[in-house]
């Protein structure tokens, strides 16, 4: 159990280090100068030194202001992309003390993995908290995070045994959920791109359609009907469309029969279609970025994003009459 209880200050501060190292430096600071948690390791009497805890402060007030601003956030995590992973594998090895070279090597490592997965959860989150127009919920994200900061790293002190379990499900969490942050950061990047094209290049958005790659082009030939015309195509994400995973980059073809999603997934093509003599309505509705398109049926609902650019060339009145 003496183990479990040192890894869980290690992991636990380290972890928490990657999402406001400042916070986890003041607070182990002033733990140890007023022996507010007792059994911490002899080296930590660093973190009490005045100035230590002073400059931690200081570097904490900063942050708490400029966190709380959309943009300005987002450069001083790009400003921390290493600085975080690098204080978080040296709050880690600082706890090992006299140990050999290999022990703090493992540490060292075990410490800036834990920052970073942190940090990149933490970066990647503000970036989609920013894509939306009002400051309210990027506020209340900063809040939480200097609480959590502020708590966990007391938690990581007084009670390691119950941290490391909790720091093992908080970074089970995060490799459960990168793939989708991922997805969503590179729909964000490249729906900022292609609104920076259509601003610079006039007609941009009809220069894109129809839009199919060879090899889907290819696929989608072998698949649609005979005499099955193409009204529009475009690259699209899936918002809710069953079976296809969240912010996915995807093709939606709509043709005179049907609406299909073409997307490659685990080295294959893939389709999936709406007939649209099921189909019960459409719509589209605008956004700063990203637009978002509904298209009701029968027996479901499929949601996507598209570039707002190109949402103004959708065409209407998909259902048809019977």
């Amino acid at each position: 159990m003496e183990a479990i209880a040192q890894l869980g200050s290690i992991l636990g501060l380290s972890f928490i280090s990657g999402i406001n190292l400042y916070a986890t430096v003041a607070v182990t600071g002033i733990c140890v100068r007023n022996g507010l948690v007792q059994g911490l390791p002899p080296e930590f009497q660093i973190f009490a030194n005045d100035a230590v805890i002073f400059i931690a402060l200081f570097l904490y007030v900063i942050e708490f202001f400029l966190d709380k601003i959309q943009g300005l956030d987002m450069l001083w995590d790009s400003l921390h992309t290493v600085i975080r992973p690098l204080g978080g594998a040296l709050v880690a090895l600082m706890q090992v003390g006299e140990a050999s070279p290999a022990v703090e090597v493992i540490v060292f490592m075990l410490g800036a993995g834990m920052a970073s997965s942190a940090h990149i959860a933490k970066a990647g989150t503000r970036l989609v908290v920013n894509a939306s127009p009002e400051p309210v919920s990027n506020i209340l994200v900063s809040t939480a995070e200097d609480i959590g900061a502020i708590g966990y790293s007391y938690l990581a002190l007084a009670y390691p045994k119950i941290t490391f379990f909790v720091t093992l499900a908080c970074v089970g969490l995060i490799l459960y959920f990168l793939p989708l942050l991922f997805r969503t950061i590179r729909m964000l990047f490249y729906s900022l791109f292609f609104r920076i094209k259509s601003f610079f290049v006039r007609d941009k958005a009809k220069s894109e359609l129809p839009l199919l790659p060879y090899s889907m082009d290819t696929f989608f030939e072998e698949q649609k009907g005979d005499g099955e015309e193409i009204i529009w195509a475009g690259r699209v994400y899936a918002a809710r469309i069953p079976s296809i995973p969240r912010s996915m980059r995807i093709h939606m073809v709509i043709t005179s029969q049907a609406v299909y999603c073409l997307y490659r997934r685990w080295f294959r093509h893939h389709i999936r279609s709406l007939p649209r003599s099921e189909l019960r309505q459409d719509k589209c509705y605008s956004g700063r970025l990203l637009a978002k398109y509904q298209i009701k049926a029968r027996e479901e609902t499929w949601l996507f994003q598209l570039y707002q650019p190109l949402s103004k060339t959708l065409p209407t009145g998909l259902a048809i009459q019977k």
